[in-house]
């Protein structure tokens, strides 16, 4: 039994981190299970520091997504070995980048309350940290590895943008509000672009998808274009049910899904788009 056990979490779990092959239906399942009880666990956590949850706030926690998928790309390069390297590979990266927010967080809240910094700008000098290991992961990237296909850029944000637009314009004509709301815009912008990357990456440069969904779309569709209304057709009633359900009592737990949210589409398109930038 104990050697069936180990197995299964070997076969499941550790292999996957270990060689990087990406998600199967049993990790992935675990994985948004564990996502869930980490939202409500950084409520509270967040709520004991006395930190609101905020647009300021989420715009301050927005660097560390590209620090987590500039990182992701370095691993790609292999500038790390093992075991660091599995480190910046999911899910642990994501562990690793919530425990550095945590603590780079903690200490800015408490020079607020220490009055060496005020209390609106302690979230400016958590997203400053974010934006300067940022600047450093990228210069490190290009020291490293040439820019290749500097389209693939444009293309994405292209793409995206164009879709966005027009789902914005049929917001803002029919007077759907939560369609036009900018942190679900940003949500939608996220995603969108996710899928930009993936539709690029798999149909037109050749490289291979690791989510289990988006497996299956390429395999029964044809194309990872599929993504594209897949996207949407979850994203908006979410977003619906997000606008409609919660009242302002729970604003902090809404604001704390939608940057959930935000983190799941953009840390995977940032990821996707600077590898095929690099051609990594």
């Amino acid at each position: 039994m104990l050697e069936a056990i180990r197995q299964f979490i070997y076969a499941y779990y550790i292999y996957p981190i270990t060689h990087d092959t990406g998600y199967n239906p049993v990790n992935t399942i675990t994985w948004a299970l564990l996502l869930v009880l980490c939202l409500f666990l950084t409520l509270k956590l967040l709520k004991k520091l006395g930190i609101e949850i905020d647009k300021p706030f989420i715009a301050a926690v927005s660097p560390y997504v590209f620090v987590g998928a500039s990182l992701r790309v370095m691993e790609d390069a292999e500038l790390f070995s093992p075991p660091l390297s599995y480190m910046l590979i999911t899910p642990l990266i994501y562990f690793l980048l919530f425990f550095c927010c945590v603590a780079i967080l903690t200490i800015s809240a408490k020079l607020s309350r220490t009055n060496k910094i005020s209390d609106y700008n302690y979230k400016l000098a958590f997203g400053l940290v974010g934006v300067i290991w940022l600047f450093a992961n990228l210069m490190i990237l290009l020291r490293k590895e040439e820019v290749i296909s500097l389209w693939v850029l444009f293309a994405v944000i292209g793409i995206s943008g164009i879709i966005l637009s027009v789902i914005y314009v049929i917001g803002a004509k029919f007077a759907v509000k939560f369609l036009t709301e900018k942190l679900n815009v940003s949500v939608l912008a996220a995603h969108l672009l996710d899928a930009s990357s993936s539709h690029i990456g798999i149909d037109i440069l050749g490289y291979s998808g690791k989510h289990v969904i988006e497996g299956m779309i390429v395999k029964y569709a044809g194309s990872a274009a599929g993504m594209y209304p897949l996207k949407i057709g979850i994203l908006i009633p979410v977003l619906y049910l997000l606008e409609t359900q919660f009242d302002a009592r729970e604003r902090e737990l809404k604001n704390l899904v939608l940057l959930a949210l935000l983190v799941i589409g953009l840390a995977p398109a940032v990821r996707n788009t600077l590898r095929m930038i690099l051609n990594v």
